[in-house]
């Protein structure tokens, strides 16, 4: 089995990282070392985390970051810090099943399989399961290069991806998360993105961890509701779309730019990459201006152009077909009418 190290994003999780750092040492393949860095933590984290170091069975590594990071700027360091073959990513709060360093390195036997993400049961801090990540369910388990589309991505605490993509961090700071103005990619967004490009993504539909819900969650889970429907399809959305569609141009930018790093099926695969991802910030770019304008001829011009240009075709690099309802109405009768959307903005 390959070698693999964790990495550990930590702050303030003295409530509940104990858990966390046992369910590690009961792992029926321990892991060649557990990276973790600290966020200034100012409860007694970094406490729990020293003396689990002297009594743990692999090496811990602890790193105190000299200004405070943020969550994605943390998990970075942290991936960047591990030496292994394969990275795990490791949120301080959740419980692994004692079989998920052995299952999740099963299918790096096959050298193309850059990534592998998995099942979750959600739960609550008292142990009751109230859901699952049934909704970030792949059609299919075993995803080839370029098959997942621009938005599929793991929760970071699922992740295992191979050290190789770490040769493109100094790429990342280009990046833009599509539902969040000024941030760049989330950690597991980034390497998700990386590998659906480069390589084979595997799926493995088992719960590994309990992924547990408290007061102190960074970013939990819930069902949507009425809320999440009235601004996804009674909203207008121009602002949203500009921004994907300049998130959109950054992958391109990079595409171009770790072309200079790899060669070969890498370079082909991150060529064929790009297209795909100029001709989703041109349809993005089309979908704003169909929501902005108050003018119906240039409205219906815009929807004609992304239907020529095949946008409204299906497949994982279209808008879809669902797209193309909605942009027909209410999009091009009163879309420009509906109040501006917030939500996906944060």
């Amino acid at each position: 089995m390959k070698s693999i190290s964790i990495a550990m994003a930590t702050y303030n999780g003295r409530q509940n990282i104990k858990r966390q750092l046992d369910s590690i040492a009961a792992q029926t393949h321990l892991p060649d070392e557990l990276v973790i860095t600290d966020d200034q933590s100012d409860d007694d984290t970094t406490v729990v985390l020293d003396a689990f170091s002297k009594i743990s069975p692999f090496p811990v590594k602890i790193h105190r970051n000299e200004t405070r990071l943020g969550y994605r700027n943390n998990f970075m360091r942290a991936a960047s810090l591990c030496q292994s073959e394969l990275i795990a990513f490791c949120d301080q709060d959740d419980y692994w099943h004692p079989r998920k360093i052995e299952v999740v390195a099963a299918p790096f036997s096959d050298p193309d399989v850059l990534l592998v993400y998995h099942d979750a049961n959600v739960v609550t801090d008292s142990g009751e399961q109230i859901g699952s990540l049934i909704e970030r369910v792949p059609k299919q388990q075993i995803l080839g290069p370029l098959s997942s589309g621009p938005f599929l991505h793991a929760l970071g605490f699922t992740e295992t991806f191979r050290r190789s993509l770490l040769q493109f961090s100094d790429l990342w700071p280009q990046s833009l998360d599509q539902d969040r103005l000024g941030d760049p990619l989330a950690h597991d967004q980034w390497f998700f993105f990386l590998a659906s490009v480069f390589g084979t993504i595997v799926y493995i539909d088992e719960p590994l961890v309990d992924y547990i819900q408290h007061a102190h969650n960074t970013h939990g889970w819930g069902k949507p509701g009425f809320r999440e429907f009235a601004e996804k399809y009674l909203r207008n959305h121009s602002q949203r779309l500009s921004h994907v569609a300049k998130a959109m141009r950054s992958r391109v930018d990079i595409l171009d730019a770790t072309k200079r790093k790899v060669e070969g099926v890498w370079g082909e695969r991150a060529t064929v990459a790009a297209q795909h991802y100029r001709s989703l910030a041109s349809h993005h770019a089309l979908r704003a201006k169909l929501y902005e304008s108050h003018r119906l001829s240039e409205r219906i011009s815009a929807y004609r152009a992304i239907a020529r240009s095949g946008g409204y075709a299906g497949g994982p690099w279209t808008l879809g077909r669902r797209c193309a309802a909605i942009d027909l109405c209410p999009g091009i009768v009163i879309g420009h009418l509906l109040p501006p959307s917030t939500y996906w903005l944060g």
